[in-house]
């Protein structure tokens, strides 16, 4: 629990609230006290969700429905009031861990605690849905163990299966990494969805991860869509195959929630499946970090796995977040729409065992004969190798070892140095020689932005409703700068976009609310309300234009006051000024990349290519652009393509080095998660 915020009530209706439980899209859930002393679970929901047509008498509809359920699947309600300025909903309090702090903590169950679980859940869900009501958020999160039985949480965007009069279809609502893919398509979701649910919680609870879990939300939502589960590590066979039928694709193929209390105990009760991994020496039977004496755990904790903010409510029309239209292959040649898999991706078979050969400590080179599954041999020379351009002649690449993500990447201004950041450590490198060293910082509970200053002194990150600086040699923080996640939207609190000024004076953050600036080091705020809130933020090098925006990009000077927009900067997901400042390079959600004169504020060309990173060579001719698995370098006043580089895995950030003659990048993912090797170097073309 933590404590109130100043902006926070005290008393809720009757209720005294003593803390705070936790946060949602629709509202926040406090501890309270009811009159008589009982401890009770206030959710009380947000102001501007209430004007929206019919919220309120639908809100009083779930509500009347919830109490029906009754408090030994769920936490009963005790009391509510729909007509409020803010509405709220008071069920019992249930102490107990929720299934995911207990996977987090203790690693995942064993296949027999996994069939208890879900016999529960699944028990929970049949009496849910026989008064009428779709849970469409269950996760993790939303799931109590209690000291006799899992309870499902948080009706907050339940809603009624009779109320197509007041529910349309065509609304985004729920968290992604669990929803269905009906829930996706924005389809009417039925209690088949929720099955679907359930089948993702079950897989968390047995592996560690969720059976589509992705570094992005692109990947995550074209996962669920397109591809087969993962449900690697469970090693009990039918227990695999009835997950892998509750997240059938189709809604009809899944099993019907009545059937599934059973078939979940039948084996449960004869103690059937064994542990995903070895027992820790000396463990008995009964596993102490489940009160319901689920049995059996792994020796050892699953590494973090990164998660994203919850829950998230999409317009009724608009693609998933940073969803773009896909292109077709006569548009895009043989690669996909970002975050899908370019078919030259499939020449990277067999890199696992040829890098997890090469020697520990230094770049690993990777040449074709690696991609056909070859031996690798990396020499007793370290230094980057000359690099083609072309995927079909002899690619060599250098692979930094260190980070399991490259989510950010920049270049001391005399080359000497690389830094780059995952979501719990910096890594400095000698480019040329490839050894370097971590500083260990705060580890990220949700992936998302992340900046370093020009003179790599300092790290920018975005965190849960606050934006941190990290000293990059100490790895302390320096300031921390909070945005409240209460009034707006629950955006607020999660910056899309960070800068901070070639000079170290200004940092910007946008949200989906505002701009927000700060005076460097002395902490002075001001909070800026521009007609295009969200999407990235940048300074120029002289620090006298600022640019952020999310429909649209506008400019500012660096005190916020904005000049003026940027024509034709519609969805803008990347921005970035070249290194005199006289060229702005964009690229939005359409497939196109613009480069705009900051003097004469017209666009100068326009690219035909993706980009969710972009990066100026030097001298400002030539740009580099990453998107999906692909890496570009363009001429900008030829307008055309002069290199590119297929990757194993998805590009988050790109960098050129101080002499122009390397291109840093950073993948999504390790290429080999034993080596941590997510970043690799590429020689310009």
């Amino acid at each position: 629990m933590d404590a109130l915020r100043p902006d926070d009530p005290q008393w809720v209706g009757p209720y005294r609230l003593d803390g705070r439980l936790g946060e949602g899209g629709m509202g926040s859930v406090f501890l309270g006290t009811s009159p008589g002393g009982r401890k009770v679970a206030v959710k009380l929901i947000k102001r501007e969700l209430s004007a929206a047509p019919h919220f309120r008498e639908r809100f009083a509809r779930e509500v009347d429905a919830a109490r029906r359920v009754g408090g030994f699947h769920t936490a009963q309600v005790v009391d509510a009031d729909p007509g409020a300025a803010s509405p709220w909903l008071v069920t019992a309090f249930i102490p107990g861990p929720t299934l995911h702090e207990v996977v987090a903590k203790g690693g995942p169950l064993d296949a027999t605690a996994v069939r208890r679980l879900g016999a529960g859940l699944a028990e929970g869900l049949a009496a849910i849905h026989k008064c009428g009501l779709v849970h469409r958020d269950l996760k993790p999160g939303n799931v109590i163990i209690a000291a006799d039985v899992p309870r499902v949480i948080d009706f907050g965007i339940a809603r009624a299966v009779d109320a197509s009069s007041l529910t349309a279809t065509g609304t985004v609502i729920g968290t992604y990494s669990y929803m269905s893919p009906e829930q996706i398509r924005a389809d009417r979701a039925g209690t088949a969805s929720d099955v679907f649910s359930l089948g993702s919680v079950l897989a968390f609870a047995a592996t560690g991860r969720g059976p589509f879990d992705a570094p992005t939300l692109i990947e995550i939502v074209q996962r669920i869509l397109d591809e087969a589960p993962t449900l690697d590590g469970i090693d009990d066979g039918a227990l695999r195959e009835l997950l892998a039928a509750c997240l059938a694709k189709a809604p009809e193929a899944r099993p019907a929630v009545d059937e599934l209390p059973g078939l979940f105990a039948t084996r449960a009760a004869a103690g059937g499946g064994r542990a995903a991994g070895p027992r820790p020496a000396g463990a008995g039977s009964v596993d102490p970090r489940i009160p319901m004496a689920l049995a059996g755990a792994p020796a050892a904790a699953p590494s973090p796995q990164v998660t994203y903010p919850p829950t998230v409510t999409a317009a009724p029309s608009a693609p998933p977040p940073g969803f773009g239209p896909a292109s077709t292959t006569e548009e895009a040649g043989d690669r996909t729409r970002p975050g899908g898999l370019s078919r030259r991706t499939l020449l990277f078979a067999g890199l696992g065992t040829a890098v997890a050969a090469t020697a520990v400590g230094v770049p690993m080179l990777l040449r074709n004969d690696d991609k056909a599954g070859g031996s690798s041999d990396a020499g007793d020379k370290p230094a980057p190798l000359p690099l083609t351009s072309k995927p079909e002649e002899a690619d060599e690449v250098v692979l930094l070892k260190g980070l399991e993500g490259g989510r950010t990447l920049a270049f001391s201004q005399d080359g000497r140095q690389l830094y780059g950041a995952d979501q719990s450590t910096i890594w400095r490198w000698n480019p040329s020689t490839g050894a370097g060293d971590p500083v260990h910082i705060g580890a990220q509970r949700y992936r998302q932005e992340a900046v370093f200053s020009r003179d790599l002194s300092f790290l920018v990150r975005a965190e849960e409703g606050r934006v941190r600086i990290w000293d990059t040699t100490t790895g302390k923080i320096v300031h921390t700068f909070t945005l409240s996640t209460e009034g707006g939207t629950s955006q607020e609190g999660w910056p899309t976009g960070l800068a901070i000024s070639t000079d170290r004076k200004r940092l910007a953050a946008s949200t989906g609310e505002s701009l927000h600036l700060w005076d460097l080091p002395s902490g002075k705020h001001t909070s800026v309300s521009t007609n295009e809130p969200g999407g990235p933020v940048a300074f120029r090098s002289d620090g006298e234009m600022l640019v952020s925006g999310g429909n649209s990009l506008e400019t500012l000077t660096p005190a916020g006051k904005v000049t003026g927009t940027v024509k034709g900067s519609g969805n803008t997901k990347v921005a970035v000024f070249s290194p005199d400042g006289s060229l702005l390079a964009y690229g939005n959600n359409s497939g196109s990349i613009a480069l705009w004169n900051t003097e004469t504020r017209s666009e100068v060309i326009r690219l035909k290519d993706w980009a969710t990173a972009l990066a100026f060579h030097p001298e400002g001719r030539l740009l580099v652009s990453g998107a999906g698995t692909t890496v570009n370098v363009w001429d900008t006043v030829a307008g055309k393509e002069v290199g590119s580089y297929e990757c194993p895995n998805q590009v988050e950030a790109v960098a050129v080095s101080p002499d122009g003659k390397t291109v840093a990048i950073g993948l999504s993912l390790a290429i080999t998660p034993e080596a941590k090797t997510s970043v690799l170097l590429w020689q310009m073309p």
